[in-house]
């Protein structure tokens, strides 16, 4: 590789990096700051997403940077000579796009067959932002290429070999995997969080409908003494004698 072409790559990548710091951000443009600040985009990352890089890489003439999340996107930032595109998709877009691209590849041509161009696009939810790959066959030859476009003004073509339009997609395909890893992961944790949670209210719960034991309470001491010692002092009453018979008179 020459040096030329080792710093236009490694100007690329820093594009690249700087685009996914700061997704959905407008290219530097001369000119005065609009006068109220955009709206919050609904489909930007939560602060607390989790990250885990896949891939950084080049092809053709453009850098790009793949990542998995543990919200169950992707998210693909491509950063073409003038341009560069970011582009999150879900977990099962990812993987439709996946097949139909692999059998788009595999799809036998023939050199009597007239020409045609194959195109395997994926979409953004929620936004125009795009990625395709396409594949151009002229007389059994193909051509491959990678197409990126956010809008019409924004898109680009880059031009790839075979064997990085393999690659490219065993990129894609590990991204997808490790993001659905992640998800399942932060379900399951989630789900547990929630079950210990519920464990413990019920046991509260419990704890606060639990009758407390009831005690009888012990008379006083000094109303028990005195009554004793009043059984002891005062003197039982004599048995009384039988009465006498009555002698009868005599006669």
């Amino acid at each position: 590789m020459s040096i030329q072409k080792f710093l236009q790559c490694s100007v690329l990548a820093c594009s690249v990096a700087s685009l996914l710091a700061s997704p959905r951000q407008a290219m530097g443009q001369s000119g005065p700051p609009p006068a109220q600040a955009a709206p919050p985009n609904p489909f930007a990352p939560a602060p607390t997403t989790k990250r885990v890089p896949i891939s950084k890489a080049v092809f053709g003439d453009a850098g790009m940077i793949v990542n998995a999340r543990d919200d169950g996107f992707i998210e693909i930032a491509a950063a073409g000579p003038q341009k560069t595109i970011y582009l999150q998709l879900r977990t099962a877009a990812a993987r439709a796009w996946i097949d139909s691209t692999q059998r788009m590849l595999k799809a036998r041509v023939r050199k009597a067959d007239p020409p045609r161009t194959y195109r395997s696009d994926a979409a953004e939810y929620g936004s125009t932002t795009t990625m395709a790959m396409t594949r151009s066959v002229d007389a059994g030859q193909s051509q491959y290429a990678l197409a990126f476009s956010e809008n019409p003004q924004s898109s680009f073509t880059i031009p790839i070999e075979q064997e990085e339009a393999d690659v490219f997609v065993a990129i894609i395909r590990k991204a997808e995997t490790q993001a659905a890893k992640l998800l399942e992961k932060a379900d399951t944790t989630a789900a547990a969080a929630a079950d210990s949670a519920r464990a413990d209210s019920v046991a509260k719960a419990k704890k606060k409908k639990k009758p407390a034991a009831k005690r009888t309470a012990a008379p006083p001491a000094d109303s028990a003494a005195k009554s004793k010692s009043d059984s002891t002092s005062k003197p039982k009453p004599a048995p009384s004698a039988p009465a006498k018979p009555e002698s009868a008179p005599t006669a």
